[in-house]
């Protein structure tokens, strides 16, 4: 994907650790993708964060600056991730 285009959409996605069907999303802009990937570093060929990566509860604070998504809730495993746009 290029940089232009916008058939992608980000997100946060906090699984339960309980309840493998619960799941909460927080959408996440391109611009937030920008700052966000300075903290959880995607892999070379992904520059765009497209694949899902793990959000440690030791960035937290970072990520609720760019998201402000507000606290982890720790019954929630956090990834992000992508989908293509509708």
């Amino acid at each position: 994907m290029s940089t232009e285009e916008s058939e992608a959409v980000w997100s946060l996605h906090g699984y339960s650790k309980a309840d493998e069907f619960l799941c909460t999303e927080f959408r996440i802009s391109r611009e937030q993708v920008l700052r966000l990937r300075e903290v959880i570093k995607p892999d070379l060929d992904d520059p765009w964060m497209l694949l899902c990566y793990p959000v440690p509860v030791e960035v937290w604070t970072e990520v609720d600056a760019i998201l402000h998504c507000g606290p982890a809730d720790p019954e929630l495993d956090y990834l992000t991730g992508s989908y293509a746009a509708e």
